[in-house]
């Protein structure tokens, strides 16, 4: 299962209007996680260019054999195996911080849901 960015944006907008009712002990994990979810995107699209610009590259060299153009292969490859794998971390942490987001979210309307509650019952009582 991946996490689509959008899902990850309306996750961590749900989450901040809860803020108040956020875990005290975990208040400033939250935050840094809310944090780095707002800049993944950004990070995704660059490295995502990094490796359109090193597969165009790739797809105008000659295959000749020669030891500059054999050179100039293996450099773009490893940066081309190296986006791939920034992209496959960078949606692991996608996945990872959607998880982690999401039982803060749980915690957060739990906590929202008992004020109301005792806010409810002292108006009664």
């Amino acid at each position: 299962m991946s996490c689509a960015f959008g899902e990850l944006k309306d996750l961590c907008a749900r989450l901040r209007a809860l803020e108040a009712w956020w875990r005290a002990g975990e208040v400033d994990t939250i935050r840094a996680c809310v944090d780095e979810a707002d800049v993944l995107p950004e990070r995704q699209a660059a490295v995502q260019e990094e490796l359109r610009l090193a597969e165009d590259k790739l797809a105008l060299l000659k295959p000749d054999e020669t030891p500059t153009t054999l050179n100039r292969w293996r450099e773009l490859q490893r940066t081309v195996t190296a986006c791939r794998k920034s992209l496959n971390d960078l949606s692991s942490a996608s996945n990872a911080l959607y998880a982690v987001l999401g039982i803060e979210l749980w915690w957060a309307r739990t906590a929202h849901w008992k004020n109301g509650v005792a806010r409810i019952n002292a108006e009664q009582g």
